[in-house]
């Protein structure tokens, strides 16, 4: 064991893996560019950008779970702890649905409630044997698609305005929607939040930090990595565009959840033998230092000023403003970090909006 990062020697309590908050701000580059897509993209999308597109859920899900990990065997964090910051996020969720997208809240599964549902729950389960956990692991990517099989994969999304409540779905509509088609369903993402604990638990189970190897934790990324893009290929799904959005994972098959975790943990493996670069990588860092408030925030810029222009544009004005916008947050994310620095003993819901 090693450390991977200098930051690794902090206290616990202030602890930060440079790496995972590199890669936590990987996704929030590529979920900008995903989420401006509905308001301002001008389709079709080609396919490097659906691709990239569907990179950025995974990532933030992953990491999700990797931080109920390091909050359980790091700080020691109890149960009741993880629910409560479960249950704030399941809160912010609903209030994004009724403040930015105006829909009922609780009624589709989007990402917040997802992660929100997975982190009381990636904590109980690490407390399983380990042979459990694989197994446990392995029923929920296999049972997506029986249930896919037997309740269908359907394209609507359950998204009504509170300006039309005649339309709020029935209870039927609206479990089928948390654990079958949804936006992210539990089936099969919850598969992978808790694949990120996994990755938690073999990174920081030994009060350090495994440094990732490319002939031992690489050589495994790259099975999954090129199993899973074999499986993809051959079964790619239908791949849905909804409402706008164009990623790959409408619905998300095996072989693209397999994919997205070879992909993480190859990209994690590649920044631990990069320390040299992590300051030329400091804008990401600092993103993903704030995930949640940049979340919040962008999608309050998409919605409330870019979306009412209704303006289509091909793609390399797109990124124009996509690159604009991404500075704007990455400037946002210095901010915060000055406050962090300054504000000391956050209460528990500032530090999970912040990063603190």
């Amino acid at each position: 064991m090693k450390n991977a990062n200098p930051d690794a020697a902090a206290g616990r309590g202030s602890f930060r893996d440079i790496p995972i908050d590199i890669l936590r701000g990987l996704a929030i580059v590529l979920m900008i560019m995903a989420n401006m897509s509905p308001a301002l993209f001008l389709p079709p999308a080609p396919g490097w950008f659906r691709f990239l597109s569907s990179l950025a859920a995974p990532l933030f899900i992953v990491t999700a779970g990797m931080m109920v990990a390091l909050s359980r065997t790091g700080k020691g964090r109890s149960f009741g702890y993880m629910a409560l910051r479960g249950g704030l996020v399941i809160i912010i969720a609903a209030l994004v649905d009724l403040l930015i997208f105006q829909y009922f809240p609780f009624i589709d599964m989007d990402v917040l409630y997802l992660i929100g549902i997975s982190m009381p729950l990636a904590y109980l389960y690490l407390g399983l044997p380990e042979r459990k956990r694989w197994l446990i692991l392995a029923g929920i990517l296999l049972l997506a698609p029986a249930l896919w099989a037997g309740f269908g994969y359907s394209s609507n999304t359950l998204t009504p305005l509170l300006a039309s409540p005649s339309l709020v779905p029935g209870p039927a509509d609206l479990v089928k929607s948390w654990f079958v088609d949804g936006w992210f369903p539990v089936f099969p993402w919850l598969a992978l939040a808790l694949f990120g604990a996994e990755a938690g638990m073999y990174r920081w189970g030994n009060n350090g930090v495994r440094s990732f190897r490319f002939n031992r934790e690489g050589l495994f990324a790259a099975g999954l990595l090129i199993g899973g893009g074999a499986l993809w290929s051959l079964f790619p799904g239908t791949q849905i565009l909804r409402e706008g959005y164009v990623e790959l994972f409408y619905p998300p098959i095996i072989g693209l959840v397999l994919f997205s975790a070879g992909f993480f943990l190859l990209a994690l493996t590649v920044l631990d033998r990069l320390p040299a670069y992590y300051e030329l990588l400091d804008p990401l860092r600092a993103a993903g230092e704030c995930t949640l408030a940049i979340y919040l925030v962008q999608y309050a810029i998409i919605q409330k000023v870019i979306a009412p222009f209704h303006i289509q544009l091909p793609v390399v004005p797109y990124l124009g403003v996509y690159f604009l916008l991404l500075a704007g947050m990455i400037l946002f994310a210095y901010l915060l970090r000055t406050v962090r620095k300054i504000w000391r003993n956050q209460p528990v819901p500032v530090r999970l909006l912040i990063g603190g």
